[in-house]
């Protein structure tokens, strides 16, 4: 069935409509990528904020040691988030850690490289960052990024940080949102930032083009769910700060949504078919709000599931 491309993720549509100039894109992506929209600014913990508004959700970590950043946001948002975080706190931005390489997460990489930012991602999210892109649901075709935009430290399956006293973690997990996702998570604070893992009050956007996978999200999702607990703050990708149980819903929704899709695809269901009968029914109430409609989230499991016949 043919999809709207105005219904890509508003934010990631507009990053990509940012790069790929006379494509046509919806009103609400056009406000998404206003570079002149607000920033919001919520403490989360003593030294830790999310700046939301712009792009992905951006925490800034904040401390006697420096400033360190996971995401940057959009590109043409950069100057507004070194603002923000200059509001936080005095200094240069030392470390930023990238969760993907979508452009609405990785879009101020460019300004924050010059200016001194050490740049820090999975070796598949670099990879992916330093060659042309096509996401494939959508037929859009993103240019490699910048030199000066590209990470300059790379782990495989880790890497840590040790200041402002506590210990950032970040964690490879593989063919979820993508095939070079990084959890982060601080320690001590006790806060984990998922990037796109986790559309808070959303469906989620899963780039199968870019390796990723219902199974590896949810894979993802329980491996956060086991280390967290009731008192733990999870910053989603897109959406509000939420809670253990708010993500454990998610997760409930993921495998009921897609146990039905999957079996439905194995029994030889149309596509036509399996949107006509609302696999997503009971939770469109919840989630079926944002950006990702349930239609086109049954799409991209009826892909993922039917390996793309």
């Amino acid at each position: 069935m043919p999809f709207s491309i105005s219904r890509l993720p508003s934010l990631l549509f507009a990053a990509l409509c940012a790069l790929a100039p006379g494509t046509v894109h919806s009103q609400a992506s056009s406000q998404a990528s206003d570079p002149k929209a607000p920033i919001k600014v919520l403490q989360v913990r003593p030294g830790l904020h999310v700046l939301s508004g712009q792009g992905g959700n951006v925490a800034a970590w904040t401390g006697p040691d420096g400033i360190v950043l996971v995401d940057d946001s959009l590109a043409q948002a950069a100057p507004q988030l070194v603002e923000a975080v200059a509001k936080i706190a005095a200094g240069p931005i030392r470390f930023v850690v990238i969760t993907h390489w979508h452009p609405d997460h990785v879009g101020g990489s460019e300004a924050l490289g010059k200016a001194g930012a050490v740049l820090i991602a999975q070796g598949n999210a670099r990879g992916r960052m330093s060659e042309a892109q096509h996401v494939e649901a959508y037929d859009l075709k993103v240019p490699p990024s910048p030199k000066a935009a590209l990470p300059i430290v790379t782990f495989a399956e880790s890497l840590s940080l040790h200041l402002n006293g506590d210990d950032l973690e970040a964690i490879h997990v593989g063919n979820a949102h993508t095939d070079g996702d990084a959890i982060v998570w601080w320690d001590k604070a006790n806060a984990v930032h998922l990037g796109d893992l986790f559309y808070a009050g959303g469906y989620p956007f899963i780039d199968l083009g870019s390796g990723g996978s219902l199974a590896g999200v949810v894979a993802a999702i329980e491996q956060v769910l086991a280390r967290a607990d009731a008192k733990t703050v999870v910053i989603p990708g897109h959406g509000p700060v939420s809670s253990r149980a708010e993500l454990a819903a998610y997760r409930d929704m993921l495998v009921a949504v897609g146990r039905r899709v999957r079996q439905l695809v194995e029994d030889g269901t149309s596509e036509e078919q399996i949107l006509a009968s609302h696999p997503t029914v009971e939770f469109d109430e919840r989630y079926g709000k944002g950006a990702v409609d349930p239609d086109r989230f049954v799409q991209i499991l009826y892909a993922d599931f039917s390996g793309g016949r």
